[in-house]
């Protein structure tokens, strides 16, 4: 558990359902899923320097400062921790009106499906933060099957596939390395193609 100084009282937090929307304090603008609202009144948020200090050290991890504030929760892994971008104001400066740099945003639906850490990115789906950070048209998983862009393309985190009535796959990245595959999500998607190679997988909503 990190250490955070808070100097005031937050009025309102509450952590994000799944596929929830957040908007601006005005309730009219749509705000990305890696900048929720939060509502603190006259705070001042400061990391510890212990924390500060190890918050940059795992940047190909998923960052290990947990932080229920301004964390990010990422949709695979579950976790809200400060992410390790060392150009990130939300998570270096406990800016709460910032973007996390270190999480993805879906350029459609702008929901937490979208809210993809770097590793999990990487491991579980194949790309990189910085080509989705450039890519201002980047959609999740969902939004490309629900367009039907790649039926076969889906969600691998384990609510998703629980709501498909799938097993979740558990640490699958090294098997599908073994095969060749770029991803837990090739692999996966490949596999579903062979099972169904007439039928389009049906999106979980």
């Amino acid at each position: 558990m990190s250490s955070i100084f808070c100097i005031g009282k937050a009025i309102d937090f509450e952590e994000r359902e799944e596929g929830s929307d957040s908007y601006s304090s005005e309730g009219k603008e749509k705000r990305p899923a890696n900048a929720p609202l939060v509502m603190i009144d006259d705070a001042s948020l400061q990391l510890s320097p212990e924390d500060s200090s190890r918050r940059c050290n795992r940047k190909e991890g998923r960052g290990s400062v947990y932080n229920s504030i301004c964390g990010i929760c990422c949709h695979f892994c579950r976790q809200k921790t400060l992410c390790a971008e060392k150009d990130c104001k939300r998570c270096g400066n406990l800016d709460v009106n910032q973007p996390c740099i270190g999480k993805t945003d879906c350029s459609v639906c702008h929901s937490s499906n979208g809210v993809l850490c770097r590793a999990c990115l990487k491991i579980r789906y194949g790309e990189e933060l910085e080509e989705v950070r450039e890519n201002k048209e980047w959609m999740c998983p969902h939004c490309i099957e629900e367009k039907g862009i790649n039926p076969y393309w889906i969600c691998n985190s384990s609510l998703c596939l629980k709501n498909r009535k799938m097993t979740p796959t558990g640490i699958a990245i090294y098997r599908a390395r073994e095969l060749g595959y770029k991803s837990v999500a090739h692999l996966l998607m490949d596999e579903l193609q062979r099972k169904n190679p007439s039928r389009l997988m049906i999106c979980c909503k």
